[in-house]
């Protein structure tokens, strides 16, 4: 099953986001541990494309992809903004303070997706399917 969404910059359409890819989860009887995590961890790589890849600007898109295939499930979320260089290695995600601002979604992302790429301003979100 492949589905996308696409919304404004805006915070307030984050539960559009959520929702939609909470349908698509329990359609798809995605085990309800796995569906949490990734509704948390696209949550916090899409409010990051709102607030720092398009700095809120309300005629900049968001967009949401999802890849829900038998053995693995991949999310890609992209933005119109200039896009990140890097990702925190595990070991730097590790070493998260959860208090502290700045990264705390990206660490998250790194620590509890089964592998996580990046393309310029899009990030992929791998996660397997155990059964």
């Amino acid at each position: 099953m492949k589905s996308k969404i696409v919304i404004q910059s805006n915070v307030k359409e984050l539960n559009t986001i959520y929702q939609w890819l909470e349908t698509l989860l329990e359609e798809a009887k995605v085990d309800k541990n796995l569906s949490q995590t990734i509704l948390l961890i696209t949550q916090e790589i899409a409010t990051n494309a709102i607030l720092h890849g398009n700095k809120e600007i309300t005629n900049k898109n968001v967009t949401v992809q999802a890849h829900i295939r038998l053995k693995e499930i991949v999310i890609d979320i992209s933005d119109e903004g200039d896009g990140i260089q890097t990702l925190p290695t595990k070991k730097e995600a590790t070493e998260l303070n959860y208090l502290e601002e700045g990264g705390r979604g990206l660490k998250l992302a790194v620590l509890m997706s089964d592998d996580i790429e990046l393309y310029q301003n899009k990030i992929r979100l791998i996660f397997n399917r155990y059964f």
